[in-house]
């Protein structure tokens, strides 16, 4: 490899923003729109299985948490099979997986096989989560991948938005189920949730491998080939050199490597910040419906849904704009902070909270549940780019993956946590929530570093 010889964020720096890059972006975010539904659609479906099979609060905990406990294994396993045979198959694979176990849990009979068909598409959308964030960050020049990143949890919150307009045209009966077509309204809404599976194709003629791995394996000239691929799209040339192009560094893949002493800073500052970020979230949200119709303050639930996920819409775009001008960190640690401090306050104000601090009703109710929706999704907007961002090539997708699936054993853990602790109060069930986000806060605050302009590794 001489000196004329380019690398890949080099070449990739010097293409400009074009139509191959909204391609990537909207193939990747429909993607990424799916996963958003595939998590929440237990929400909507927990209080009919609590009717129908009659389910303890216990049980009703661990099925809304069967899905997140099935992408601990699939964030780590899908990381590490893009990162040693690609990211094109790894997706595809992923996203058939948990397409076709969804549509499977319309036949679900009873608390066991749901929780083992939630456990296994859970395992798809884990893989398909660590991966398709790091193919989306792999192909978007330096100054613009925070934005994309963003723009990319965007689908996220319109798959919630979508989950809820689902539930709100096939559940007619609401939380207590009812028919469709002379089929039971939850089984219909999981066959229909498994559409994703078209997906498949569109990945496959759609979207090309990644330069960043091929470069990693040693396959320079399809790198280079991939690359000269992508500028013509956008109607340019490749800015590369006579050599070859090439990665950063060639080392070893696998878990290993993430605790080798110049990843295993990254690797602990973002498997503590996930878990953060997991446990506060889904502890809250998985059990947002239940908590809603506790609190009283609003006679339409789904119409009340949908506004909080436009606020989380609204967060993600105010995460656009400062990621890549004020920076990651910043960015992360305003988020955290302020989801934290307004999950407590909607949790204060819910009947029969009382702290002795005056906080109650409506108003700060619905203040504080928009607000911790904002603040959480400019988290999540951020936190993807900034994760992928502090590994190398060749553990990437697998330090993306073992860090989200550290963070989706708290995702397990809350919604277990508030099906046992509910019994006591909403403060007791809640308020470990709001310190969770403030805690990762915290840490991002004092141990991490700004990535804001660096080339990939």
């Amino acid at each position: 490899m001489g000196d004329s010889s380019s690398t890949v964020g080099e070449v990739i720096d010097g293409i400009p923003l074009g139509r191959f890059h909204r391609r990537m972006l909207a193939v990747t975010g429909v993607v990424w729109a799916t996963t958003a539904v595939e998590i929440l659609i237990i929400s909507f479906t927990i209080p009919i299985f609590v009717d129908i099979w009659s389910l303890s609060s216990l049980q009703a905990g661990l099925l809304g948490s069967a899905g997140l406990l099935g992408m601990i294994f699939g964030n780590s396993l899908g990381g590490w099979y893009a990162d040693r045979f690609g990211r094109k198959t790894a997706l595809a694979m992923s996203v058939a997986f948990f397409s076709v176990f969804t549509g499977l849990t319309s036949l679900a009979v009873g608390f066991y096989s749901a929780f083992l068909l939630r456990l296994l598409t859970g395992l798809g959308v884990g893989g398909t989560v660590a991966i398709d964030a790091s193919f989306l960050t792999e192909h978007v020049p330096t100054g613009q991948r925070g934005r994309y990143l963003a723009y990319l949890e965007g689908f996220f919150a319109l798959g919630n938005m979508t989950t809820v307009v689902l539930a709100w045209l096939i559940l007619p009966g609401g939380l207590t189920g009812g028919t469709v077509a002379g089929l039971p309204a939850w089984r219909v809404f999981y066959l229909v949730a498994a559409a994703p599976l078209v997906l498949v194709v569109a990945i496959h003629y759609w979207l090309g491998e990644s330069p960043y791995f091929l470069a990693s394996k040693g396959r320079a000239e399809r790198a280079s080939e991939r690359l000269r691929e992508i500028a013509a799209e956008n109607g340019t040339d490749a800015p590369l050199t006579s050599g070859a192009v090439h990665t950063n560094e060639q080392a070893e893949s696998g878990f290993r490597r993430l605790f080798q002493p110049d990843v295993v800073r990254a690797t602990v500052l973002t498997s503590v910040i996930w878990f953060g970020l997991n446990f506060g979230y889904y502890g809250v949200f998985i059990w947002l419906p239940d908590t809603v119709e506790a609190a009283g303050y609003v006679g339409g639930l789904y119409q009340y849904l949908f506004v909080v996920a436009v606020f989380q819409l609204c967060g993600i775009g105010a995460a656009a704009v400062l990621v890549d001008r004020i920076g990651r960190k910043t960015t992360l640690t305003a988020g955290f902070t302020l989801a934290g401090l307004s999950t407590a306050t909607f949790t204060v104000a819910i009947p029969g909270v009382d702290v002795g601090l005056g906080i109650g009703g409506r108003i700060p109710f619905l203040a504080g549940l928009f607000a911790t929706g904002f603040f959480v999704f400019a988290v999540f907007a951020t936190i993807f780019a900034y994760t992928t961002e502090l590994f190398p090539t060749e553990v990437r997708s697998t330090g993306l993956g073992f860090s989200g699936g550290v963070g989706k054993i708290a995702a397990v853990i809350g919604p277990i946590l508030v099906g046992y602790f509910v019994e006591f109060g909403y403060l007791v069930a809640l308020m470990p929530f709001a310190l969770s986000l403030l805690l990762a806060g915290l840490v991002v605050a004092a141990l991490g570093r700004e990535t804001m302009g660096e080339s990939l590794q």
